[in-house]
């Protein structure tokens, strides 16, 4: 099977929080989550072959300057060759992998033993913000698996909690429930208000005009959520300043 990509980015600084990352966009994802900016990627759509020796090329350029190649996607984890290669490749050329995954596929549960850091999102309410309503229950299955082999695992993880307007906040115990899962010493925690047009061109323009930002929270939010995880390390995400 061929592996695919949107392509990569040898030098970025906010993929992975406090971290420099050579990131590497996936293509397909087996969510529909209505807030998704990289929706056509998540698609099969706009994507190309994964080129491994202009990839090594890139990478020995930019291996001394970075801290991760950081896969992200899409959700990598439906193209497992595609993670054991970059993981290899990466730890060959000295350089730690971080894979970005939303811990709901069966093969997650094996591929997150292939990298060194993992950020996942803790998307709650789940049916509403995977965009499959019903279908949803055996996937969140999965991601308590996940999370719980994570959590044991002791690697460093980002935790990012995508937070819809008028949605997320009434459900904050259940977020804390699977963040208090993880060292704090080994999870950051990174708060995400999901923005719309015209900062992005997410999947449901509707549901966004709804339940999405203008670029950051009130005062009042931003400081709610700032108090939700005493003892981890917080970053609440601002689009515009």
């Amino acid at each position: 099977m061929e592996l695919l990509v949107g392509g990569w980015k040898p030098f970025s600084l906010v993929d992975v929080t406090g971290r420099i990352t050579f990131t590497v966009w996936s293509c397909g994802c087996n969510l529909k989550c209505p807030f998704c900016h990289n929706w056509k990627q998540a698609e099969w759509m706009n994507c190309m072959p994964f080129l491994e020796t202009k990839f090594l090329e890139d990478l020995k350029e930019s291996r001394d300057f970075i801290d991760y190649v950081h896969l992200t996607g899409g959700e990598p984890t439906l193209q497992p060759e595609l993670v054991k290669k970059l993981s290899r490749i990466s730890k060959e050329q000295g350089v730690e992998f971080s894979l970005n995954t939303n811990c709901t596929t069966a093969p997650a549960l094996e591929l997150i033993n292939h990298a060194d850091h993992v950020a996942f999102d803790v998307k709650v309410p789940f049916p509403q913000l995977s965009g499959l309503d019903g279908k949803s229950g055996t996937l969140w299955g999965t991601f308590e698996k996940c999370t719980d082999k994570l959590a044991s695992s002791g690697k460093p993880v980002e935790v990012r909690v995508p937070v819809a307007r008028g949605l997320t906040e009434r459900y904050v115990d259940e977020i804390k429930r699977i963040v208090q899962k993880f060292d704090p010493e080994k999870a950051v925690v990174v708060v995400n208000p999901l923005v719309g047009p015209p900062l992005t061109e997410p999947r449901d323009e509707e549901w966004c005009k709804e339940h999405c930002y203008p670029g950051k929270f009130s005062p009042r939010e931003e400081q709610f959520w700032k108090e939700q995880f005493p003892g981890y390390k917080v970053k609440v995400k601002r689009w515009l300043d």
